[in-house]
């Protein structure tokens, strides 16, 4: 996305966001996709919605999550971000271990998404 050709307030708004911290970045996927929808499917859709117009946004949640995964995060962190912000019962697994399960499978889910598009 070429965000020069925006208005000046959308340029500031996608500065901003693009600046979160790596975990604010995955909490605002979490809240923004996840949290809200009773199935994958649904979740699906939604990042499919949002891909269809524009994948800036996903690519970000994509890498942050990925990052999340990547880098070792104090205990409880992953388990927080899945059952608090992602409003996910992790039925298997009530562990980070299993937490992390999950967020790979939301960031396979986004991946895919975007390489539709693509």
């Amino acid at each position: 996305m070429d965000i020069s050709k925006l208005p000046e307030p959308l340029r500031s708004r996608v500065a901003e966001r693009s600046a979160l911290p790596t975990i604010d970045k995955v909490r605002h996927f979490l809240h923004g996709y996840v949290s809200d929808g009773e199935t994958t499917d649904e979740i699906r859709d939604h990042i499919r919605q949002t891909a269809r117009r524009n994948t800036f946004f996903l690519r970000q949640y994509l890498a942050a999550i990925e990052e999340i995964l990547n880098t070792p995060q104090p205990p409880g962190t992953l388990m927080h971000l899945v059952e608090g912000d992602g409003n996910r019962c992790i039925d298997h697994d009530q562990t980070d271990p299993g937490a992390a399960v999950v967020l790979r499978e939301f960031a396979d889910l986004l991946r895919s998404e975007i390489e539709e598009v693509e």
